[in-house]
């Protein structure tokens, strides 16, 4: 059994065609199907069903794959080790970042980190948390900054970074503009305007308030973009919620319409997550350590404050 066996075997679990893996890897399809036979005879066992149209795992090879898959995954980091032995901070660092976060934090902290460490390749791609946790999984991700908590029974090792209050942003025309404090009880459904169904922001957010916006009439928007929901407030009127960092960057003339809720402090829990094997944790560390060296203070401990569920199950 070889890793270009198992590569082309997941490769073809995702793709369902010996042409398409062909494509993919640059190599011909009859070493492709070769490669596959060869393998299925060594195991035992048939892992893929060719009866139709699109080549699929069978049951003994879905499981299969998904042992194969923490294989190759662990076979690159090996790729990545003798840097990690030298005492220089140096690699490169993917990183997968959800969508309400990222336009926010890595402003924040990537020039300090470049400064710091020059030596280090930082990449970083948005992605809901479903895909940030898949990615980090099959090594697309070295880790993923998400919000938690989450239920997973995952290979992963949490760590938080920092606690992001959530605040509300009212629009000049609505009644509540005049309050600098607004309790949850003084929303109405209707009023508010939220992130498309599936964001985990989303799912906080309803935790806070026991409800679902109700954009009925003759507009609806759906979007998994902070400031686009912010700019609906300013232009259609209304009310919708911020995270922290989002506030940052509101220009001073709209900083009115930012509105702390009333009570104990709300907050997201911002964690960086990674496998346990990862062998980059001398670099997600000191990646971990400039980006809280770089957010409010205020933002770093829990003390006093309410950490706000997400619903996402793994």
């Amino acid at each position: 059994m070889t890793l270009k066996q198992l590569n082309y075997a997941l490769a073809l679990g995702q793709l369902g065609s010996y042409g398409r893996v062909a494509k993919s890897m640059g190599v011909s399809q009859p070493a492709v199907s070769l490669q596959i036979q060869a393998l299925e005879v060594e195991l035992g066992i048939i892992l893929f069903d060719r009866s139709n149209k699109k080549v699929e795992p069978t049951l003994n090879g879905l499981a299969f794959l998904e042992k194969a898959q923490s294989l190759v995954t662990e076979s690159k980091h090996l790729e990545a080790f003798a840097l990690q032995l030298s005492e220089e901070v140096q690699g490169d660092i993917c990183l997968g970042i959800i969508p309400t976060l990222s336009p926010f934090l890595v402003p924040l902290f990537v020039g300090d980190l470049n400064e710091k460490y020059p030596k280090i390749k930082l990449k970083v791609q948005e992605a809901i948390t479903e895909d940030v946790l898949r990615g980090v999984k099959d090594g697309t991700y070295h880790a993923g900054i998400i919000s938690t908590p989450i239920e997973s029974k995952s290979n992963l090792e949490f760590t938080p970074l920092f606690y992001e209050r959530f605040y509300l942003y009212v629009s000049e025309k609505h009644e509540l503009y005049t309050q600098d404090e607004i309790a949850i009880s003084e929303l109405d459904n209707s009023d508010v305007w939220l992130l498309k169904e599936g964001n985990c922001f989303m799912d906080q957010v309803t935790n806070i308030c026991k409800m679902h916006a109700n954009q009925g009439g003759d507009f609806i928007y759906e979007s998994n973009n902070i400031d686009a929901l912010r700019r609906i407030v300013e232009y259609k009127g209304g009310i919708t919620f911020l995270p922290e960092l989002s506030t940052l960057m509101i220009p001073s003339e709209q900083e009115e319409m930012i509105k702390d809720i009333k009570g104990k402090q709300k907050v997201r829990e911002v964690t960086m997550l990674s496998l346990k094997t990862e062998v980059r944790k001398n670099i997600l560390s000191v990646i971990s350590e400039v980006i809280r060296d770089n957010v409010p203070s205020q933002m770093l401990g829990k003390e006093n404050k309410e950490i706000v569920k997400t619903n996402f199950v793994e």
